[in-house]
């Protein structure tokens, strides 16, 4: 049976309320986060859980992230947690950072996929931040889409993908970041980027010289069992089939993709393009990051069969912008042309 969720265009003392009870009695809801939309849920009521699982269709092996309001509600599903963890959420909370800690026996195992190990934040959405103040409770939430395809970043996205999965969708306008959290582990003198985002690798090292720690990015080819979301399931991905290329060339584009509909996700600021191409110009990688998931819906509703994306240099935010764009093309890069039939190689 379908739900018909409750939309909150602009959130009142009384919606946080019902809001609150609501997840309190187990059900789930779709508020805004700085990051992503969110699809939230008491994180100690498994039924609630197997809730999201079911609305997302979401792989039993891909663990969730935990939001909680502050440090002190931290400590209700992580122990253990070192100094450097307390460091890095002091200097990047609240923010998109998680960090993946110990996780308490209280917390059912379908939120960390049988790990031992939570992934926990503490998001600076207003939105998201009053709705945990008033139900005083940890929310496990990934992002509020179907799973595999890209993550919501303004309320209509959220609303086409869940509108009749939930219980409550609150609209808090447009993800200032649009793309998911950095997270991160620490195992002995090493913090391990197991997911890119806004917090960068530059800014992590920067706070983590005294005591000297090593930011490392992990080497998701050799993952068999998911540390953290966004790593071995297929993510991020339009209905369209897409490639990344290192540079746009219309002349070979159009030798190589014939009449298909075209649609071309760029850095570069281009006006000469074959009809059947639509062209989205990003103005710089911030933008490119905000604006990458909505491109891709947008570029589905118009039709378009195939997607290029322009590749960025793999440092600051680019690294997490080139982390969602290999995904989503399932790491194909556009080689070369011969007889109208794209040939592309993976990357390792």
């Amino acid at each position: 049976m379908k739900k018909h969720a409750i939309i909150i265009r602009s959130i009142k003392k009384k919606d946080l309320e019902d809001i609150a009870l609501c997840i309190r009695n187990g059900g789930i809801v779709v508020f805004p986060t700085e990051t992503v939309y969110g699809l939230g849920a008491n994180v100690f009521d498994s039924r609630a859980i197997e809730k999201i699982f079911r609305a997302k269709g979401r792989p039993s092996d891909n663990p969730l992230i935990v939001h909680v309001y502050n440090l002190a509600q931290l400590e209700l599903v992580a122990k253990d947690v070192p100094e450097v963890a307390i460091k890095l959420f002091k200097k990047f909370s609240p923010g998109p950072l998680t960090i993946v800690l110990p996780k308490k026996d209280t917390v059912p195992s379908i939120v960390t996929a049988g790990l031992p190990t939570i992934a926990v934040r503490i998001p600076s959405h207003p939105v998201a931040r009053a709705i945990l103040k008033e139900v005083k409770l940890p929310i496990a939430a990934p992002s509020a889409n179907i799973s595999g395809r890209p993550s919501p970043t303004t309320f209509e996205m959220a609303k086409r993908e869940m509108e009749n999965r939930v219980d409550f969708i609150i609209d808090g306008g447009d993800c200032k970041f649009g793309l998911e959290s950095t997270v991160v582990q620490i195992k002995e003198s090493e913090v391990i980027i197991l997911r890119p985002g806004a917090i960068t690798k530059e800014m992590l090292q920067s706070v983590l010289l005294h005591p000297h720690y090593i930011v490392k990015q992990f080497d998701e080819v050799k993952v068999s069992k998911p540390l953290s979301p966004g790593q071995k399931h297929a993510h991020y991905k339009p209905f369209a089939e897409v490639y990344i290329v290192d540079k746009i060339d219309i002349e070979k584009i159009k030798k190589l993709f014939g009449n298909k509909k075209i649609g071309i996700l760029t850095i570069d600021s281009r006006s000469l393009v074959p009809e059947n191409v639509i062209l989205k110009s990003f103005k710089n990688l911030s933008d490119y990051a905000k604006n990458l998931y909505r491109a891709f819906v947008e570029m589905d509703s118009s039709g378009v069969e195939v997607i290029l994306v322009q590749s960025v240099p793999e440092k600051g935010i680019g690294r997490a912008i080139m982390n969602r764009l290999l995904k989503a093309a399932e790491n194909k890069y556009l080689n070369d042309v011969q007889e109208n039939i794209p040939l592309y190689i993976l990357k390792q």
